[in-house]
């Protein structure tokens, strides 16, 4: 397996101290990592958009966010935080973060997310397909 590699692509529109944030937490992790602002189109929610270089993203997530946090699915969530939740009302972060390996994969994630979905996530088996969280049935799903 290649080393994990990250991009982050972060709107213009917002200020960038969660995506810079984030970066740093992946360079403490060891993980090389770029941060981009991308220019918001009209009528399109604010989405910032994590790429990653590995073929299947389940040994990405456990490589990465175990170095992040004792368990995986932990480190997962404080990287998503990292870049969803808002330290203060005043401070707009994007609405979704989307994770998508080099397959096509993409796992779409939003605030609020319970453990339960950090823990489905690492063992997602993501490689071409959306996934997006269904709270009803408590699971992954398809789009």
């Amino acid at each position: 397996m290649t080393e994990p590699e990250v991009e982050i692509f972060w709107p213009s529109s917002l200020p960038p101290d969660p995506a810079t944030e984030a970066q740093d937490l992946l360079h403490e992790a060891g993980i090389h990592s770029t941060c981009m602002l991308r220019p918001t189109r009209r009528g399109v929610a604010d989405v910032v958009l994590v790429l990653v270089t590995t073929a299947v993203l389940e040994p990405f997530l456990r490589t990465l966010f175990q170095g992040i946090a004792e368990e995986a699915h932990k480190g997962l969530r404080m990287f998503v935080d990292r870049l969803l939740v808002r330290p203060s009302q005043n401070q707009q972060t994007p609405d979704e973060a989307v994770i998508q390996v080099s397959t096509g994969g993409r796992i779409t994630f939003t605030t609020g997310l319970p453990d339960q979905a950090f823990q489905q996530a690492v063992d997602l088996d993501a490689r071409d397909g959306r996934w997006v969280w269904d709270a009803q049935r408590v699971m992954w799903v398809p789009v």
